[in-house]
């Protein structure tokens, strides 16, 4: 009779009364045992050095949140690359468009070349004869340069006009973006993981024995075959979860070792349930007088004749 096969129940017998505790609440097949063990899968690490229940459950409570991370960051990713790809193919275009100006500019002063050199002479001409005409140069003016160094003089004046002066004092928004980003997004992330390893932790007290709990026994050697299930010896106590924190697999429990520091699936027909332990209530504090009248009886019981 082998213990290999997770199908077979040849110890049902040995479960008895506790079938109905456990029976009804853990029904399904055991169809999803390559992939993980739902939402225990890949945080109860057996083999080897057990972890810190500060790692375990913040890998664990954390891990879906991450996953939905994971899948924003692709998503962005993925409109990053197409805005990039966008912005090569209209930088592309614009450094095409702008290259045909520049040619079509290049071609018109060289063609406007010969044209520039005739209409600015007939314009000298022109404003030589008005100035003669309005009798403000005499007829025999010649020098037609002072004229236009007049006028240049004139429209050089009027466009040295006093610089805007740059606002000072303004808020670098950027880099206070940058700095907000960078110094409150890890405070952030620790303040929410800190949160759900404190909500893990209340969940998992059945663990160390502080919450509800069921005490079994080991009936045979177990050697986990991965690091969802718990190994054990026979004989070994354990502590079953509670059923609401039982995952839905047939056939198989939560449970924990003694102390607590190792938790996984187990057999359900390799443990005997011996009992069901309830959150304990706090201690209440010693009472003197209680003391006293205890030790007042030892003193009178001592002189009595057997």
């Amino acid at each position: 009779m082998g213990y290999g096969s997770y199908g077979a129940n040849p110890y049902g017998g040995m479960y008895n009364s506790y079938n109905t505790g456990f029976g009804g609440g853990y029904g399904g097949g055991y169809g999803g045992y390559g992939g993980g063990y739902g939402g225990y899968g890949g945080v109860y690490p057996n083999n080897g050095t057990p972890e810190s229940n500060f790692v375990r459950l913040a890998e664990e409570s954390s891990r879906g949140a991450f996953q939905s991370i994971e899948s924003v960051v692709n998503a962005f990713a993925s409109v990053a690359n197409m805005l990039s790809s966008t912005h090569n193919a209209v930088f592309s275009s614009f450094r095409a468009v702008i290259g045909l100006v520049e040619q079509f500019s290049t071609m018109k002063k060289t063609v406007s070349v010969f044209f520039i050199a005739t209409v600015f002479k007939w314009i000298k001409y022109l404003w030589r004869l008005l100035l003669v005409y309005l009798r403000l140069k005499p007829a025999n003016y010649a020098n037609t340069e002072m004229a236009w160094t007049d006028s240049q003089n004139l429209l050089s004046a009027n466009d040295c006009l006093p610089g805007g002066v740059s606002s000072g004092g303004g808020v670098n928004w950027p880099m206070a973006i940058f700095w907000a980003v960078a110094l409150g997004g890890p405070y952030l992330i620790y303040k929410c993981i800190s949160r759900m390893v404190s909500q893990m932790e209340e969940k998992r007290k059945w663990a160390t024995g502080a919450g509800e709990h069921y005490n079994s026994q080991a009936l045979y050697d177990f050697q986990a075959s991965t690091n969802q299930e718990l190994s054990f010896n026979a004989n070994e106590i354990l502590r079953i979860a509670p059923k609401s924190e039982q995952p839905p697999i047939r056939g198989w429990l939560l449970a924990s070792s003694e102390d607590g520091q190792r938790i996984g699936l187990v057999p359900i027909n390799y443990v005997k349930i011996m009992n069901r332990n309830t959150a304990s209530p706090p201690a209440l504090p010693n009472n003197p007088l209680d003391n006293l009248t205890s030790s007042k009886n030892m003193f009178e019981n001592a002189f009595k004749p057997n």
